[in-house]
């Protein structure tokens, strides 16, 4: 029996492993590049294109689309999709661009698509005008493609659907005065640390009108002035008008209680120099370090210090409570022999008592 149950189940599982495994397909875009940069006055136009690729098995259909950069007051970026009825100008990079429509292109909601067979590849045209009255500087213009859901998913097929977009930034540099103007602001380092971590955050504000890449460099320094430990940040670009934020710790290990200084160094070239040397900026914070085991140290000291005090004043409070209570046992001795003895007066036994 149990041999005939042990056949049955190696059947099975066999049967099993024969079933073909539900069809799975991942849709993906990729894209010939990511950014662009023009120089043109106001008033001029410019032209490029991109490539729209689909590597995966499975048609899509891609939106393609303009958005702007928006920075608000606190620097902070964040991305806009101009909405049908917007109206253009200077402060609306984005409606500068126009996708040119090509036979292959199809419009749903007067946005513009294309459709991408398997391993299929289609070039994108666009072209932009810069409206006269735009200030010069760096002006920014995501032009963006996505990929619509699949229209028909099948029941009998497993669908692992990856939708999301791709953007080509489209960097426009008006000319005119150039403005460079780079700030740190903050720069926060706790005053007083316990232990050997020491956090630190920064923002770089780019105040200009052009864009930057900037090089950033923390370094803890002993009170010697010898660098203990020092972190560099990977290259960031810091958009005209934004800021840039970042954050750390340094772990310099081993330091011992004194007063260190930590370094902030921030590099960026500056616009037609003729040297490779970059503009640098420094800022500078004081931390006092006490070593974990010093303070482990010391909080064993002060609390045994703080227990041998209590200790002692309970001790003290305990013989005074004593004496106190001897003292008040001995005049109620002394009152009840007054009382007791024969021939003495209640006024007599009162001034002995007292």
């Amino acid at each position: 029996m149990r041999r005939k149950t042990r056949a049955l189940a190696l059947l099975v599982a066999a049967l099993v492993l024969l079933v073909p495994a539900a069809a799975s397909a991942e849709r993906t875009l990729a894209l010939s590049t990511g950014s662009f940069d023009f120089q043109v006055a106001a008033g001029q136009k410019g032209q490029g294109s991109v490539v729209v690729m689909n590597p995966s098995k499975e048609p899509i259909e891609v939106y393609i689309y303009a958005g702007n950069q928006v920075i608000d007051e606190e620097g902070r970026i964040s991305f806009e999709i101009p909405k049908p009825g917007d109206v253009g100008g200077i402060d609306n990079p984005a409606s500068w661009l126009q996708v040119k429509m090509s036979s292959e292109m199809k419009s749903r909601g007067n946005v513009p698509y294309i459709e991408l067979a398997p391993n299929e590849r289609k070039q994108v045209d666009f072209t932009f005008e810069v409206p006269e009255g735009v200030p010069p500087g760096d002006h920014q213009i995501l032009l963006f493609f996505e990929m619509a859901p699949p229209k028909n998913v099948s029941a009998d097929k497993a669908h692992a659907v990856v939708s999301g977009r791709l953007a080509s930034r489209i960097r426009i540099r008006v000319k005119g005065e150039i403005v460079e103007r780079l700030l740190i602001k903050p720069f926060v380092v706790r005053s007083f640390i316990i232990g050997d971590r020491v956090p630190y955050s920064y923002a770089v504000r780019n105040e200009g009108n052009i864009d930057k890449i900037v090089r950033a460099t923390i370094t803890l320094q002993a009170p010697s002035g010898a660098e203990l430990v020092s972190q560099e940040a990977t290259e960031t670009t810091v958009y005209a008008g934004a800021m840039a934020e970042n954050a750390g710790v340094l772990r310099p290990g081993g330091v011992m209680l004194g007063r260190y200084a930590v370094r902030l160094d921030v590099e960026y070239p500056r616009e037609g120099a003729q040297t490779d040397i970059p503009e640098r900026l420094t800022e500078q914070r004081t931390v006092w370090v006490v070593p974990l085991w010093l303070a482990i140290a010391v909080i064993v000291i002060v609390g045994g210090f703080a227990m041998w005090a209590s200790w002692r004043a309970s001790v003290k409070a305990a013989t005074r409570k004593i004496e106190r209570e001897r003292r008040e046992a001995r005049r109620a001795q002394a009152r009840s022999a007054i009382r007791e003895a024969p021939g003495i007066s209640e006024g007599d036994q009162s001034q002995m008592s007292e």
